[in-house]
C-alpha cells in the first residue's frame, strides 16, 4: 500500500511499438476489437487499407495501455490528439494518422480507458489515457504479463543518440535542466559504432534473460543506445536501455539469471580516477582511492564529492547536491576540498574541466570491447556504466576480458572486483562512479 506522501507515477508518452506475442494478449486485443466494432455507428465498413491502420492503432493501444497497467495501475500515458501532432511530418508512427484521435476518444466512450483531456491553454496539460477498471480486469483475467508483448522491428530506432549541452528549461513549471537531441555526423567512425551496437543488440535479443525480483522489471527491454553528451562523440558513450538497469542494486545478484544461471557482478574499482592518474603521469595512492586523510568516517560523502569535481566544468565553491550527508554541518566545503587536493593533489588539475565526461567515454569504449569480445566466446554480458554481469560460471573469462580491454584502450593497469552472492546487494551501480 502507498503512504500518503507517496508521489503518483509520473505521465510517460503512449509507446507505439508495442505488439502482442501470446494467445493471451491477441485475445485481448480481439476483445478490444470486437467491443470498439459494437459501438461504431457507421454505415459504411473502412476500406481494406483504412481498416489496417485501424487495427494497427488498436494493437499498440491496447499493448501499451496493457504494458502501463501491470507495471503502474494507476500510471497515465499522454496522447496527441491534434491534427498538427498527428500530420505526415510529426506523427511518430504510420498508424497514427488524424483518426488516431478518434480511436482514442472510442476507447473512451466504450469504457476502455479513464481519459483526462488537456488544455491547449495550459502549459505542460496534455490529454492522458489509463486502462479502465474493466480493461484491467480482463487483463488480470487473461493472465497477462510484461512477456505477452514485443518490439515492433520496424521502431527499433537509431542505437546511437547524441546530445547537446544540458540548458535550463521552464517546463510544466518546473526549471530544470535538459539536453537536446543533435542530428549525428554522417562519418565512418559513427557508421562502425553503430555497427557495433547493432551486434550487441542482435546479440541480446537472443538472449536467455529472466528476472526474478519482487520489482516489476521487463526482460524484454534489452535494446540498448548508446549515449553522447555535449555535442561531442567523444564525450559520454554510456549504454542505457536494459531491464537490468533499473533493477534494485541488492536485487541484481539475486534476481536476474542468464542462461538460467545465476550471475556474478565484475566491476571496474574506481577506473575514473585511475584514468585521471593516468592522463597527468601520476601513480595513484596506495589503497582505497576514495579513502581520503581526515574525512575517513565519510569514504561515501567523499567519493560523491570526487565525482563531482571530476564533472564540473567550473570551480566547485559548495558541497554538491547531496553530497553532504554525514559530513558535521560546522565543516565548511573548503575544508573537506583541502583534505581531497591535498591527497590527490596529482590529479586536482582536472578538477572543474569536465574531465569527467572524457573517462566516461574511455569507460565505455572498455565496455564495448568487452561485450564483443564475451560475444566471440559466446558468453552473454550485461552491462551497467562500469560493471558487468555474467554467468557466474564465466566470471574468470570475463574478468580477463574485462582487464585486457582497459589495458588496451587506457595503458593502464585497470582493477576488476567480482561480487557474487546469495543474499544482500552487489556493489552500487547507481551512476555514482564515472
Amino acid at each position: 500500500m502507498s503512504s500518503p506522501n507517496d508521489s503518483p507515477p509520473r505521465d510517460r508518452a503512449f509507446a507505439p511499438y508495442r505488439i502482442p506475442t501470446t494467445d493471451e494478449a491477441r485475445q485481448l486485443l480481439a476483445d478490444v476489437l470486437i467491443r470498439l466494432q459494437e459501438s461504431d455507428d457507421r454505415r459504411r465498413r473502412r476500406k481494406s487499407e483504412a481498416q489496417a491502420i485501424h487495427e494497427r492503432a488498436t494493437s499498440a493501444l491496447v499493448c501499451d495501455l496493457a504494458y502501463r497497467a501491470l507495471g503502474e495501475p494507476e500510471g497515465w500515458l499522454t496522447v496527441e490528439l491534434t491534427k498538427a501532432l498527428l500530420s505526415p511530418s510529426k506523427r511518430r508512427a504510420p498508424f497514427m494518422t488524424e483518426q488516431f484521435a478518434s480511436l482514442v476518444k472510442a476507447f473512451a466512450a466504450c469504457g476502455l480507458v479513464d481519459m483526462e483531456l488537456g488544455d491547449s491553454h495550459v502549459l505542460g496539460r496534455r490529454t492522458t489515457i489509463r486502462a479502465s477498471n474493466a480493461l484491467q480486469h480482463r487483463i488480470a483475467e487473461l493472465e497477462i504479463d510484461f512477456d505477452s508483448f514485443g518490439r515492433d522491428p520496424a521502431f527499433k530506432g537509431d542505437p546511437l543518440e547524441l546530445r547537446g549541452p544540458k540548458t535550463k528549461r521552464f517546463i510544466a513549471g518546473k526549471v530544470v535542466f535538459k539536453a537536446d537531441k543533435l542530428p549525428l555526423p554522417a562519418t565512418a567512425e559513427v557508421e562502425h559504432v553503430r555497427r557495433q551496437m547493432e551486434e550487441i543488440n542482435a546479440w541480446l535479443a537472443e538472449a536467455d534473460l529472466s528476472w526474478q525480483g519482487s520489482k516489476k522489471l521487463d526482460p524484454s527491454l534489452r535494446f540498448l543506445k548508446r549515449i553522447f553528451n555535449n555535442g561531442s562523440m567523444e564525450l559520454g558513450g554510456r549504454l542505457d536501455g536494459g531491464f537490468w538497469q533499473q533493477a534494485p542494486s541488492n536485487q541484481r545478484c539475486t534476481g536476474i539469471l542468464i542462461d538460467r544461471e545465476p550471475i556474478a557482478s565484475l566491476d571496474f574499482a574506481q577506473s575514473a580516477m585511475r584514468m585521471a592518474y593516468a592522463q597527468m603521469g601520476a601513480e595513484p595512492p596506495e589503497g582505497d582511492l576514495y579513502n581520503v586523510p581526515g574525512l575517513f568516517p565519510w569514504r561515501r560523502e567523499t567519493k560523491q564529492i570526487l565525482n563531482a569535481l571530476m564533472s564540473a566544468d567550473s570551480e566547485r565553491t559548495r558541497f554538491p547536491k547531496n553530497s553532504r550527508g554525514d559530513i558535521p554541518r560546522s565543516w565548511k566545503f573548503e575544508e573537506v576540498y583541502r583534505f581531497i587536493a591535498r591527497h590527490h593533489a596529482a590529479i586536482e588539475p582536472l578538477f572543474g574541466t569536465g574531465a569527467g565526461l572524457r573517462f566516461m567515454y574511455q569507460e565505455s569504449e572498455i565496455l564495448i570491447r568487452v561485450l564483443l569480445r564475451l560475444k566471440a566466446e559466446e558468453i552473454v554480458a550485461l552491462p551497467i556504466h562500469d560493471c558487468v554481469l555474467v554467468p557466474s560460471s564465466a566470471k574468470d573469462i570475463a574478468k580477463e576480458a574485462m582487464e585486457a580491454c582497459f589495458l588496451e584502450v587506457t595503458g593502464i593497469q585497470g582493477v576488476v572486483e567480482i561480487e557474487e552472492r546469495a543474499m544482500g546487494s552487489p556493489k552500487d551501480h547507481s551512476g555514482e562512479d564515472l
